[in-house]
């Protein structure tokens, strides 16, 4: 979870001490008056209203652990048919020669980053000395064999071993697919409306204003100035990082700092999503109910080991 930015209200100001370009003079504010949060680093955007129902993968401790019980699960049920040495985090067959990208993920959020450093030095990409290899499963690569009981017919997710683990964590839970994708749905939902909100179209109109201003082409909002393709992003993800990006890149987040863009994004977020769980608060409750329940079955397994 995100750390949460707000902490006081400035009445009659927008920003204390704010000198432009990346200057602290004295700091800036936490909040404007109306209690919308002044966002000037990626840390210090608050937490939304939907983000306390989610369980997927940005929930990592939470989406490791069920993995950890998964594995678990499955290696017993492997060792039940036979296969006494099969490991807990298997290779899949052929692993070994598939050719493995290393590589940088790169991406943005409805904002994108406020970190002026590394846009200044890397614009809309990253470090290319900085390169992360993908974590690679420990144990060795399943036989033919054992991928048959593995994974069974293929034809379902709830086949082979590997089925009969997610039965297991899945005990319970009385909507599989609305505890996996509902939350996330909604919360797209959500963002699509932002996007026609006055106030946030005004938002990105004078964070636009403000890249035009410092020289640079106007885009409809942030995320927009990420991809453009003028970056020529390669297969990796990274940039070519030209003077005309680093530029931009830089340009962006001095102006999302100097007009708020985050700020007013997640105040708008925030108002639609309450409004969200007001609507259907028995399906968020419903979802929170069903994801409790998987957790509680992935803390049974994990005692077990």
């Amino acid at each position: 979870m995100r750390r949460r930015g707000v902490a006081c209200v400035v009445a009659g100001a927008a920003l204390i001490g704010f000198t432009g370009g990346d200057g602290f003079a004295g700091g800036h504010a936490k909040t404007w008056a109306d209690g919308t949060p002044v966002v000037w680093t990626d840390q210090e955007m608050p937490e939304l209203p939907l983000e306390r129902y989610e369980f997927d993968g940005t929930d990592k401790q939470a989406y490791d652990r069920m993995e950890r019980a998964r594995q678990l699960l499955t290696q017993r049920c492997m060792v039940r048919h036979g296969f006494a040495d099969f490991p807990r985090d298997p290779k899949y067959p052929g692993f070994g020669n598939r050719y493995t990208t290393v590589m940088v993920a790169v991406g943005t959020g409805p904002v994108g980053s406020y970190d002026l450093e590394k846009a200044r030095r890397w614009g809309y990409g990253w470090d290319p000395g900085k390169k992360v290899r993908p974590r690679e499963p420990e144990g060795r690569e399943m036989t033919t064999e054992e991928s048959a009981v593995y994974y069974g017919d293929r034809r379902g997710e709830q086949s082979g071993c590997a089925g009969e683990a997610s039965r297991r964590l899945e005990r319970g839970v009385r909507d599989r697919r609305n505890t996996w994708v509902y939350v996330s749905g909604r919360a797209t939902a959500v963002r699509k409306q932002a996007g026609r909100d006055p106030r946030l179209r005004r938002a990105y109109r004078e964070w636009a204003d403000c890249v035009v201003d410092k020289g640079f082409k106007r885009y409809p909002d942030p995320v927009k100035a990420f991809g453009d393709k003028a970056w020529g992003r390669g297969q990796d993800g990274n940039t070519r990082r030209t003077e005309r990006e680093l530029g931009t890149a830089a340009a962006d987040v001095e102006c999302k700092r100097a007009h708020n863009t985050g700020g007013v994004w997640w105040s708008v977020v925030n108002r639609l999503q309450r409004a969200e769980l007001t609507l259907h608060r028995k399906e968020f409750a419903a979802v929170r109910v069903d994801r409790d329940r998987m957790l509680a079955n992935v803390r049974a397994v994990l005692e077990t080991a």
